[in-house]
């Protein structure tokens, strides 16, 4: 009779050992599934962020001084700026392929260019433009356009 008892504990000992461990697999499983779900949103809202201060000039009408901060402020970024005044159209930072957004080669139009009045691609900082967002068939930012109103 005391060997059947100390069976039946160890059995039971056992099968509750088991449940235990089963039970820290399901757990970890879990944790690992709410982490990894949990980084995917981190990272869109990251992207969303990350695009935010491009995404503000999408059909937004701003002035010629505001223009001339975007091209200033992007210069450095891959990232075209196509600029269409009542005398040219100019690409700064970037050109890109105004059907499919695709960005192509990094052009010598600075900042200093859009502010000389004597050339054709003077920016009147009192003019009024209208900002379009470019994207890629990546659904990527690769430019940002503005035309004069």
């Amino acid at each position: 009779m005391e060997n059947s008892l100390k069976g039946l504990i160890l059995a039971a000992g056992t099968v509750i050992t088991c449940i235990i461990i089963s039970l820290g697999f399901y757990i970890a499983r879990e944790a690992k599934d709410t982490a990894a779900s949990g980084a995917g949103q981190i990272n869109k809202l990251n992207a969303e962020f990350a695009e935010n201060e491009k995404t503000l000039y999408d059909g937004t009408e701003v002035s010629g001084s505001e223009v001339l901060n975007v091209i200033r402020r992007f210069q450095n970024d891959t990232c075209g700026i196509y600029v269409t005044t009542n005398k040219c159209s100019t690409f700064y930072g970037y050109s890109y392929d105004t059907e499919s957004g695709d960005l192509l080669e990094q052009v010598e139009n600075t900042y200093k260019l859009a502010r000389a009045e004597e050339n054709k691609e003077y920016i009147n900082p009192s003019a009024r433009f209208l900002g379009t967002v470019i994207r890629d068939i990546n659904n990527t930012i690769t430019g940002i356009e503005f035309t004069q109103q």
